[in-house]
């Protein structure tokens, strides 16, 4: 289907990351996963993925968003995971100091 990323969000909860827009576990079953968009709740965006179990595999896409997509946010996300927050746990510096 289409390319994805998984991430995590600041309080370490699962966050798939596709086409610009952010799912958060909706459900997980033995043999798959659903996401919901961040938005579910707020703006009530219909928009859900479902993943094989693993995560590895998008088996289908609603993309029936009624927000637009935020691929900054993404980014953002993605060099928070892998950047500052490695650097905070693995380093013996000021946790401060990482996001300078």
């Amino acid at each position: 289907m289409s390319t994805f990323t998984t991430s995590s969000t600041p309080r370490n909860k699962s966050l798939l990351l596709s086409k610009g827009f952010s799912y958060i576990i909706d459900k997980v079953t033995i043999d798959k996963t659903y996401w919901k968009c961040e938005h579910a709740r707020k703006p009530k965006c219909k928009g859900r993925v479902h993943s094989n179990y693993i995560n590895s595999i998008l088996l289908n896409e609603n993309d029936k968003h009624n927000h637009n997509d935020n691929g900054v946010s993404i980014e953002i996300r993605i060099f928070y995971k892998k950047k500052v927050r490695d650097r905070a746990i693995n380093s013996n510096e000021n946790y401060l100091s990482c996001y300078r």
